[in-house]
């Protein structure tokens, strides 16, 4: 793409990246059969590559990231405020809500198997309420991400103190571990730091104009080496999700700046770019999608791979009759009762 002083649109890679995150995902919730028969193994270099592959794909470090880039998609095109409120709402509510909704009913019948990843819908539903409020605040983004970090670390010390206790004496006595222990309706305020630093990279991406390829691939193999040691400390060194997180997201935060610096220049995977406009459905009904897929499937070493495939394709087909209609719909009404804006 050449470079434009000009707002633009959308940002190319961005839809790549959306993939790719859902692909990680989706990966950490999948049962990797190769990483268990290699730890078993009783040759140590072996033995080496199972706990590599075991801590290779983290799926909250992905989560963490979606954060982010949400924060950047909502806030770039609504910089100088929202004109509308009611349209913005309908926009991005019907959008997450009606394709939610359907996986929720559905994993009634399977104990709910969809909850280990709409913990972090909820959260995103709550960010957009509150956007437009977070606009009229009379202070700079940064002063708003500070204030977020230091009400998300209180409440951190306070409500999660015996994750840190874990972490200092190194035991399992009630140790969670995970980002997302507050439930639905409090993570939340844990989460919105990270999503402010999307807000913060929205505000400045236009004065950045370019970055070289050897900065973006220090940049990804630096997140992919935190993300794996954060998968394995959480195990291994007591070290909780809720407390590596909101500082991972730093590195994170840096890394998708420099991604989304760099396609503005250069051409992205035009295959990605179009898995990435399904990757929302990836990411909420591949739980559901595996745990099908087991009653009638064996899951093996030689099946693993016929499980992705098959997911990916359930949630394009998810994508073509749920969430696609869903953007309709959301355009649809915004045409009907609201003006343009």
């Amino acid at each position: 793409m050449m470079q434009s002083q000009q707002p633009r649109k959308w940002f190319y890679g961005v839809d790549s990246i959306r993939f790719i995150l859902a692909f990680i995902v989706m990966l950490s919730h999948f049962d990797n059969v190769y990483a268990m028969a290699l730890k078993s193994s009783a040759f140590l270099p072996l033995k080496v590559v199972g706990v590599f592959l075991a801590n290779a794909f983290d799926g909250t470090s992905a989560v963490i990231a979606f954060f982010i880039i949400s924060g950047f998609v909502i806030h770039y095109p609504s910089k100088k405020g929202i004109s509308n409120v009611p349209q913005f709402w309908v926009r991005r509510f019907l959008r997450i809500l009606i394709p939610l909704a359907i996986i929720i009913i559905v994993g009634t019948g399977f104990d709910h198997p969809e909850k280990t990843v709409t913990w972090s819908l909820f959260c995103e539903l709550i960010y957009y309420a509150i956007y437009p409020l977070l606009l009229k605040i009379n202070l700079s983004w940064r002063a708003k991400f500070i204030i977020a970090w230091g009400i998300a670390a209180i409440i951190i010390g306070i409500g999660a103190y015996r994750d840190i206790l874990a972490f200092i004496h190194q035991t399992d006595v009630n140790y969670h571990g995970y980002y997302w222990q507050f439930g639905n309706y409090l993570t939340w305020t844990i989460g919105l730091p990270c999503w402010l630093l999307g807000v913060l990279i929205a505000e400045h991406i236009d004065e950045l104009t370019s970055v070289n390829s050897r900065t973006v691939i220090t940049y990804r193999l630096a997140v992919f080496a935190i993300s794996c040691f954060c998968c394995f400390a959480k195990f291994h060194l007591h070290l909780s999700y809720i407390l590596s997180m909101n500082v991972f997201a730093l590195v994170l935060y840096k890394w998708l700046q420099t991604e989304i610096v760099y396609y503005k220049n250069k051409q992205a995977n035009i295959r990605l770019e179009k898995m990435g406009k399904f990757s929302y459905s990836l990411y909420l009904c591949h739980p559901i999608a595996f745990l099908l897929l087991k009653r009638i499937i064996t899951f093996n070493g030689f099946t693993y791979p016929l499980f992705i495939v098959l997911t990916i394709l359930a949630a394009y087909f998810f994508y073509l009759t749920v969430e696609l209609p869903s953007h309709r719909l959301a355009q649809s009404i915004n045409r009907k009762y609201f003006k343009a804006s």
